[in-house]
């Protein structure tokens, strides 16, 4: 039997094949339970080196923290998107107190463009209980880990793998294909009874020392090796170990349900200019998608509405309706000069957005009971504001086209 570190030869094939229900779920096959099976998984995961070149900026972190911070980014998000966000949120929040001290505003800045912000919220609630109940220190026990705003049975298993070493097991979209394989798991993987059988495999898998390791080089031959569709098999360690590769179902596991079309929905919104060539922004009230973020002003026209945009009477209004309604500005709106496609939970968006031009220019703006503020903002200080993923896309699009250029459009 090996120790966690040696160096593996290669596994031997697990046997002759075998109908797929006798080496799948309740057939007979249970390889987690072998403890030879186990410890040559082991093994082979602890020689396998190739996915050391992978240059994550938080690889090999013992900071907390750190981890802490850069699982809560990864969830339902690429590497390459995290990459750069972690880099300046760590810059500006270095530590648990320096995260608790902040702002929402400034928290929700450093993670604008990554999505899912209530990850964010959830981190800076979290930062507050560390420091709150904890002196400011991650804590390294299970139950403390678990009481934390945002962190689950996955960023816990992280935090105490590597921050602390302790060996605990990690199952997430990487690891959790290489575990449904390794076992030929027939389940679709977001069932329930998949979900308690891919866990009870990762916790009989990883190694009492050097746990950190061990969970660290299974999540890259996922994201490098076990891949989703064509694994190569020929380049993985763990191939003989496989139960999907030994039955031929490598391509076909881990097996997905369906998922629902997305539904679609049309907006539009409105490029407000006074005459100092100052844009209309509003501030969403709290509750519901994007609240606290700044926009343009917005209507929903059709479909789905996720952002809640209808008017509470149900009827419909125009752009110009909208405005003055929500702001008590007064404005002319012109043709569609920009749209763009966005994505949110299970919608699929469409956004049409029109130049508009103030016409009782010095009023002061009031923001309706919809609302949480209305401003007047120069465009060159729109980059202060925190925006959703496809506002700030608007955002950037008003500043580089410019405002007289935008204005120009409400004359022709």
């Amino acid at each position: 039997m090996r120790t966690w570190g040696e160096k593996p030869t290669r596994i031997p094939s697990v046997g002759r094949k075998r109908s797929i229900d006798a080496e799948t779920n309740g057939g007979g096959g249970s390889p987690e339970r072998d403890p030879d099976w186990v410890e040559r998984v082991r093994a082979a995961v602890a020689g396998w080196s190739a996915g050391a070149d992978r240059d994550l900026p938080w690889r090999g972190e013992k900071d907390a923290y750190r981890v802490l911070v850069s699982e809560s980014m990864l969830v339902q998000t690429t590497v390459a998107a995290v990459v750069p966000y972690y880099h300046r949120f760590i810059k500006r929040f270095p530590t648990p107190r320096d995260l608790a001290a902040a702002e929402e505003s400034d928290v929700l800045k450093h993670w604008e463009g990554l999505g899912y912000y209530r990850r964010a919220r959830q981190l800076h609630a979290a930062a507050k209980a560390i420091v709150a109940a904890h002196d400011g220190v991650v804590p390294d026990e299970r139950e403390a880990l678990l009481a934390l705003p945002g962190v689950g049975r996955y960023i816990a298993g992280a935090i105490l793998s590597f921050g602390f070493d302790r060996a605990e097991p990690i199952v997430e979209a990487n690891t959790q294909r290489i575990l449904a394989r390794l076992i030929a798991l027939r389940d679709t993987i977001q069932s329930s009874s998949a979900r308690t059988k891919l866990w009870d495999v990762a916790e009989r898998l990883v190694p009492p020392e050097n746990a950190g390791a061990f969970n660290q080089k299974l999540m890259d031959l996922g994201a490098t090796i076990c891949v989703p569709g064509a694994p190569l098999c020929l380049m993985c360690p763990l191939s003989g170990a496989c139960r999907a590769r030994e039955l031929g179902l490598q391509d076909e596991i881990p097996r997905v349900a369906p998922r629902a079309e997305p539904t679609p929905g049309a907006e539009e919104c409105a490029i407000v200019i006074d005459s100092h060539s100052r844009l209309l922004l509003i501030k969403r009230r709290s509750g519901g998608l994007w609240d606290g973020f700044w926009e343009f002003p917005t209507i929903h026209v059709s479909g789905a509405d996720p952002a809640g945009r209808k008017p509470a009477s149900g009827a419909s209004w125009t752009l110009e309706e909208a405005i003055e309604s929500v702001t008590g500005v007064r404005a002319t709106v012109g043709p569609v000069f920009a749209t763009l496609k966005y994505a949110v939970t299970r919608y699929k968006m469409t956004i049409a957005a029109r130049p508009a031009l103030a016409i009782d220019d010095g009023a002061t703006p009031r923001p309706s009971s919809t609302i949480d503020r209305v401003e007047w903002v120069e465009a060159e200080r729109l980059a202060e504001r925190v925006f959703s993923s496809p506002g700030r896309r608007l955002a950037d699009r008003v500043a580089k086209s410019g405002i007289e250029t935008i204005a120009s459009l409400l004359r022709k």
